[in-house]
């Protein structure tokens, strides 16, 4: 099994530390992205905003904090993975 940055796992005790160390790194940039879109949700604009540049800008806010829940999602999943093969491993009996 290869690690996080390619580097070649030679047996199951190495596999699940390289999947631990990955998922430590997942939880931590998962949380960065967290911060972030609370960020951009901190940008909502007025609801008094009317020019079209101001629509445009709420309505591109908008897109970005979705997009954002999308990596979010697709991280989570990854993370749901790692923990899966953690746990296949440490059924198998790898400390």
């Amino acid at each position: 099994m290869d690690d996080h940055y390619g580097n070649f796992a030679p047996n199951q005790a190495d596999q699940l530390a390289a999947l631990w160390a990955q998922r430590q790194r997942l939880l931590v940039l998962t949380s960065d992205i967290r911060d972030a879109k609370g960020r951009l949700i901190s940008l909502e604009t007025s609801e008094f905003w009317s020019s079209s540049a101001q629509r445009a800008y709420s309505q591109r806010v908008e897109e970005i904090v979705n997009d954002v829940q999308g990596i979010l999602d697709h991280l989570n999943d990854a993370q749901d993975q790692i923990w899966h093969n953690i746990r296949q491993l440490q059924n198998a009996g790898v400390r």
